[in-house]
């Protein structure tokens, strides 16, 4: 019997926060998912994971979705040795994405209907800047 994880998985009662933003509307889960990581990662959150609900299968994650789950695994414990170590490297990115979906569901919920996207993309644009100016 194989013992690789097989999904990622989400707090059992986040499923509602993630039906209820309506950006995710025609999003598949895996890129809600992804999107709520990268929140919980860029504001430096993690939560506990008590009650785990699959969320979708890791063979549904292209090359790119599974070099930025890497990524983020690896920038947590310092190592690429954490790679050696599924498991692990699911549990960050699932708390990650625990504590990201909070944090994305409390920004679309206290800005005016259609206004988020405007506060999203002023956020995004800020984090390229950020992100050029380190590079050499």
């Amino acid at each position: 019997m194989n013992n690789t994880p097989d999904r990622i998985n989400i707090e059992k009662s986040d499923r509602n926060l993630y039906d209820e933003i309506e950006i995710f509307k025609n999003k598949n889960r895996k890129d809600q998912f992804l999107l709520a990581m990268s929140i919980g990662f860029k504001n430096r959150a993690k939560h506990p994971i008590k009650s785990r609900d699959g969320f979708f299968l890791f063979k549904d994650m292209k090359l790119e979705d599974e070099a930025l789950i890497k990524a983020v695994a690896i920038k947590e414990e310092g190592s690429v040795e954490v790679l050696s170590n599924l498991d692990k490297v699911f549990k960050i990115v699932e708390e990650y994405a625990h504590a990201g979906i909070k944090i994305l569901h409390d920004m679309v919920m206290s800005t005016q209907y259609g206004s988020f996207t405007d506060v999203f993309e002023k956020e995004l644009f800020d984090i390229y800047k950020e992100i050029k100016n380190q590079i050499p």
